[in-house]
């Protein structure tokens, strides 16, 4: 059942990644010439091709019978809302609906959210490290066998290529998170509100971090390893871009709002690289 539920999960998770990346970059494309070229939507296309395969490649392995661990399921299981909620707002804006939701949270019980999954990321980073030697959290920690498991690695490869690959990742993609955060704590205190695809977004790359941290331990196939390290350079440009907007440092669709139904204008735009003929 366990196995069902991952596999499923990272099926689901890698379409929708899949199915993102497509629409980032076929909206790209087609507005470049009266928006300009969108570096976030490059960016966020290029992770998606990375990831999107990635989590198609490991959830048919689990369902072929690949190794599964409790870590790997509850990361899969607490992954999934925020991709789903933010799948499911991109495509109602692309069927003309609203989009996107303000949610009337306090900061106290915000913080207390945070914290939670917080501990939770803790939990299950420890427990990764248990996989070896127990079953259950802390198991590891309290057992003479765990201790013995402990001083020779656990069991774990430190320098293959797969974890220091995922680990990469992980860090970028949790910087890129971090920058996420910000902007919505910043617009909280500038709207009295949280955005829902925003927030949405956010944890979608928290928990894509800790999914990658969960994979960095585990020995994936060699069609795995190859989306990983596709994923690296994809993870250095979109992590750039991101750090970039945060800043307003750069022109993009962020500083270009739409008004009104997107069509080509009659002459191009100033940024569009194009010269008006006389």
């Amino acid at each position: 059942m366990m196995s069902l539920v991952i596999g499923i999960g990272s099926l689901m998770i890698g379409l929708a990644y899949a199915g993102l990346g497509s629409l980032s970059a076929w909206e790209t494309i087609s507005l470049h010439r009266y928006r300009g070229w969108s570096r976030f939507g490059i960016g966020f296309s290029l992770m998606a091709a990375s990831c999107g395969p990635h989590h198609l490649v490991h959830g048919w392995h689990v369902l072929q019978g690949e190794p599964i661990s409790y870590p790997m399921f509850a990361a899969t299981l607490i992954g999934l809302p925020a991709g789903l909620i933010f799948v499911l707002l991109r495509f109602e804006t692309v069927l003309g609906g609203q989009g996107d939701r303000w949610v009337a949270v306090s900061a106290h019980r915000a913080m207390l959210l945070v914290g939670a999954f917080t501990l939770v990321a803790g939990v299950l980073a420890a427990w990764t490290f248990a996989q070896p030697g127990a079953d259950f959290a802390f198991q590891f920690l309290c057992t003479s066998a765990g201790l013995a498991d402990r001083g020779t690695g656990g069991g774990i490869d430190y320098g293959s290529v797969t974890f220091l690959a995922n680990m990469f990742v992980v860090i970028a993609y949790g910087m890129v998170g971090c920058y996420l955060a910000d902007r919505q704590v910043r617009s909280y205190l500038v709207n009295g509100g949280w955005s829902l695809s925003g927030v949405a977004l956010t944890g979608v790359f928290f928990t894509c971090a800790q999914m990658h941290f969960i994979d960095a331990t585990t020995q994936g196939s060699g069609s795995l390893l190859f989306f990983d390290l596709i994923g690296i350079p994809a993870s250095i440009y979109f992590l750039w871009v991101v750090k970039q907007v945060h800043n307003d440092s750069v022109m993009d669709w962020n500083r270009r709002p739409l008004v009104g139904a997107a069509a080509t204008p009659a002459r191009p735009s100033p940024w569009s690289g194009e010269r008006t003929q006389h």
